[in-house]
């Protein structure tokens, strides 16, 4: 039998204070594992992976709590599942940076309207491009099986630089004439 191996993390956290429970998610959801059942979340396994989640129970011990960090293994149809969850949470990712790749096209097109072509406008643009390829990179990194979204993510961050230059080339001529 063909099997995958999983690095896994399993906790209980008492339920005051918040924080403590709302850290371990963010950091669990940071570092891209997903959560197959209440306080069971997953990673591939790889020493990196495995060191992350024991990073993790560390912290949950410190909180009060109790966490085991193991590596399990799961059949194919557990496997093919367990992909789909990890790129269903990428999609959701990437869809949120591709909305926000179309509000930047919406500004561009709305300071162009205006004729805003000023340095700051270019550099304020650039700072919300380069967010946008930092915030890409952190999905891509956590991307393990290669998400549908993905190309279309990286297509789109091109097509935002590919705006900024076009609007970079009018605010010159424009401040070229004046």
């Amino acid at each position: 039998m063909n099997q995958r191996e999983w690095s896994a993390i399993n906790y209980t956290l008492p339920r005051e204070p918040s924080r403590a429970r709302v850290s371990i998610w963010r950091k669990l959801k940071k570092i891209g594992a997903i959560s197959i059942q209440q306080s069971m979340w997953i990673l591939p396994l790889s020493d990196e992976n495995y060191n992350l989640l024991n990073d993790i129970k560390d912290e949950v011990s410190r909180n009060g709590g109790e966490a085991f960090v193991m590596t399990i293994s799961t059949d194919e149809d557990g496997e093919k599942r367990i992909i789909n969850k990890f790129n269903a949470a990428r999609d959701e990712e990437y869809g949120e940076l591709l909305e926000q790749c179309e509000e930047f096209f919406k500004e561009i097109d709305k300071e162009t309207a205006r004729k805003n072509f000023t340095f700051a406008e270019i550099e304020e643009n650039e700072e919300e491009l380069n967010k946008l390829k930092q915030w890409y990179e952190k999905i891509a990194a956590r991307d393990s099986f290669g998400s549908p979204l993905q190309e279309k993510a990286e297509s789109m961050l091109a097509k935002c630089a590919d705006i900024l230059d076009g609007f970079c080339d009018k605010v010159y001529e424009f401040n070229e004439k004046a």
